[in-house]
């Protein structure tokens, strides 16, 4: 009796054991055909992981990728490193031409990876801008940045009399990642970047969360000028901009220019050494009359002009401090920020830093 029940127990125990090895091989069979089926159905679209340990950099949201590369083809497909794009414009052209006849989730943006030194062709077209990225329903959210390994450079390169920007913005919202610089724009308005379209109501909006916007020059705006919608800066750094006279008009905004009815929101990142002894007013912002900026984190320092080294409140302008630093800043009247006395300019400091700037730190 003893015998028997022993070998009961022993067929039971074989009998788990076979059982346990059958389930163990369903469920890695399962994985491995989830692996199959999301990569079949473009399951490998997430952002890749080093943009999305910090929520204040790139997005963290599935995205579609397109590569630009200074070595690349527009004969590519630009879907890899190696089948890489030679321009950005010919990225946008498959990513309208995708978004126009895929399935897009609301909101889903494009990625354009960008490695190397493009250097723009000079044929900047009616925009005057190296990349356009305008057009109602023409394209997603777009995502510039550059390559996690080597980074990279969008240059307008005009030299001497040229004009042209680099980026121009409108109907559509464009977000400037990690490692990814602008340069070498010279024109009148919007040195590196432009939002919002000219003699339209074509509204642009422009987000900041990384990289770079340096040496930029234009009259208005030798970084960013913001003429119809908003402009968001969340990281980065806008350096070493110059507002120097192009061809007519005066030289304000160092870094921004905020026009009418249009917002600049800075939460973050630093705006450093722009202006010079050429800006008129606003060495790092200019607040233009009914537009309005609002500074919640961030540096602004080293920046200089004949009035507002810092900051310059235009006749009818706001502009509000809550946090963040405006310091060593240098102008002839107001180093951090000159309030204009006409015509109900606002400046309301709420909180935040505001010393170390000469000759002063506020002139209202």
């Amino acid at each position: 009796m003893i015998k028997q029940n022993s070998r009961h127990f022993f067929i039971f125990i074989a009998a788990f054991f076979v059982l346990c090895l059958f389930l163990i091989n369903c469920s890695i069979i399962g994985q491995a055909e989830s692996v199959r089926n999301d990569k079949a159905n473009g399951g490998g679209t997430t952002v890749p992981d080093d943009t999305q340990e910090d929520s204040g950099k790139t997005p963290d949201v599935n995205t579609k990728f397109w590569y630009v590369a200074s070595n690349g083809k527009d004969t590519n497909d630009g879907q890899s490193d190696v089948s890489a794009l030679a321009t950005v414009s010919k990225a946008l052209s498959l990513i309208s031409a995708d978004y126009k006849k895929s399935s897009w989730k609301t909101g889903e943006p494009a990625t354009i990876i960008i490695s190397g030194t493009i250097i723009a062709s000079g044929n900047f077209g009616s925009s005057k801008s190296m990349v356009d990225i305008s057009g109602t329903g023409k394209y997603p959210p777009i995502i510039l940045q550059g390559h996690p390994d080597s980074g990279g450079v969008l240059d307008a390169n005009i030299k001497n009399n040229g004009d042209g920007r680099v980026l121009y913005v409108a109907n559509n919202k464009v977000t400037l990642g990690e490692k990814l610089r602008l340069t070498g724009g010279k024109t009148l308005w919007g040195g590196a970047v432009i939002v919002g379209q000219h003699g339209s109501e074509s509204e642009g909006e422009f987000i900041m969360a990384g990289g770079e916007i340096s040496g930029n020059f234009g009259d208005s705006g030798a970084a960013v000028m913001i003429y119809k919608g908003s402009f968001e800066m969340s990281g980065g750094v806008i350096k070493n901009n110059h507002s120097a006279k192009t061809s007519i008009g005066g030289q304000d905004g160092g870094a921004v220019y905020v026009t009418e009815d249009t917002t600049f929101t800075m939460t973050g990142g630093d705006i450093t050494d722009n202006g010079g002894s050429d800006t008129d007013t606003g060495g790092a912002i200019h607040v233009g009359g009914h537009g309005s900026a609002v500074m919640s984190g961030g540096n602004i320092t080293k920046n200089h002009a004949a009035r507002g080294g810092g900051v310059y409140i235009a006749p009818l302008g706001n502009f509000t401090i809550t946090n963040g630093n405006i310091k060593n800043n240098t102008a002839t009247q107001g180093g951090g920020v000159y309030v204009s006395t006409q015509f109900s300019a606002k400046f309301n400091e709420k909180g935040g830093t505001i010393n170390g700037n000469t000759p002063d730190n506020v002139l209202q």
